[in-house]
């Protein structure tokens, strides 16, 4: 049997509670807990007294509690997978922002006036090397 025919086929075994909407479910659960440490963590910052940090965390805490309504809302049918659609908003964003690449061509005259960096020149020829490079112009003449 080739690699490419077991690719191919449907899986013969299935798991229980492996339906989208079930796993939507699970992903809501995680969200929710996630949210739940959130919010207690920037309750322990802003009793000590760490403004910025609880702001932050009670920030972070309602995304992840708006993440999970999204989610629940996938399982119950209300919408599209949330995951899928971030993707699309993203894309979308990245082609209003899309600016083509276009090189700059330099004409020979500015070319002229560039300077290489002192890392990029080639070192100057040794003694030797003029010296064969002396020969070699005197031969080829």
């Amino acid at each position: 049997m080739a690699a490419n025919d077991s690719q191919d086929k449907t899986p013969t075994y299935t798991f229980q509670d492996s339906s989208p909407a079930d796993q939507f479910l699970e992903m809501a659960r995680i969200h929710r807990l996630e949210a739940k440490q959130l919010f207690k963590n920037a309750d322990k910052a802003d009793a000590e007294g760490l403004q910025e940090e609880a702001k932050l965390l009670m920030d972070l805490a309602i995304a992840r509690r708006e993440r999970a309504e999204e989610f629940e809302r996938a399982a119950r049918g209300e919408c599209g997978d949330p995951v899928v659609s971030e993707i699309n908003d993203g894309l979308d964003e990245t082609r209003m922002n899309y600016v083509p690449y276009a090189p700059s061509v330099m004409t020979e005259e500015e070319l002229r006036f560039t300077e290489v960096p002192e890392d990029l020149k080639r070192p100057p020829l040794g003694r030797i090397a003029r010296a064969l490079a002396w020969i070699g112009s005197w031969v080829t003449e």
